[in-house]
């Protein structure tokens, strides 16, 4: 009999193994948010929990030009491009996000989350997205069944939303650099010699905006 570990392993590993038929989705939304940003608009990210949005923030690095939707910015503005993710088809908070997103001008919307047919709110964020990668987590998505418990326990959904997030954003990196404006990274201080390094990424970043 296999250890809760290794159940969730196989359940973790078996959804992995689909991020790579999702490359050409994940290659359209990193350009979108490039053509944003390089428009002049902001990169923006946001899910309910804020967990995968402060993953963006509580890496030894990441971008400089990425921001928290509501708790950093609280409104949209026009050009703006968003990440939204949701572990939920139709969660009625996502679907309001996204219409204070559309009603800027010029807007993008990167959306992932699971597509299946199912939505409190009557619609489906990923019909309303720019880009949309499915993450494949449906309530199949998980170690195993308990009897009584809807759906499985132990989802996988959190580790494939932030792994996509981070593949998204490696494509966005990549279109910059490949229009000649390599993005500015931050380094968190409490790393040995990032301080130094981040004084110094903190004002190119303040010089160039991205």
């Amino acid at each position: 009999m296999k250890t809760l570990l290794e159940k969730y392993s196989d359940s973790l590993l078996s959804c992995f193994d689909s991020i790579p038929g999702k490359m050409d989705l994940i290659g359209k939304a990193g350009k979108i948010l490039a053509e944003a940003k390089l428009a002049g608009g902001r990169l923006l990210v946001y899910d309910r929990n804020y967990s995968l949005s402060y993953d963006c923030w509580t890496r030894g690095s990441g971008l400089y030009s990425i921001t928290v939707y509501r708790r950093i910015e609280k409104a949209f503005k026009d050009g703006d491009a968003l990440i939204l993710a949701s572990y939920h088809a139709g969660d009625s908070d996502d679907v309001k996000v996204i219409k204070e997103l559309r009603d800027k001008k010029n807007t993008r919307l990167v959306t992932i989350s699971p597509h299946e047919n199912k939505s409190e709110s009557g619609k489906l964020i990923h019909t309303l997205a720019d880009a949309a990668i499915d993450n494949g987590c449906g309530e199949s998505a998980g170690a195993f069944d308990i009897a009584g418990v809807k759906g499985k326990v132990l989802p996988t959904a959190r580790e494939i939303n932030f792994t996509i997030n981070w593949a998204v954003q490696c494509q966005y990196i990549q279109e910059m650099i490949d229009h000649g404006c390599p993005p500015t990274l931050f380094y968190l201080v409490h790393f040995p010699c990032f301080k130094e390094i981040d004084a110094v990424m903190k004002k190119r970043a303040e010089k160039y905006g991205y």
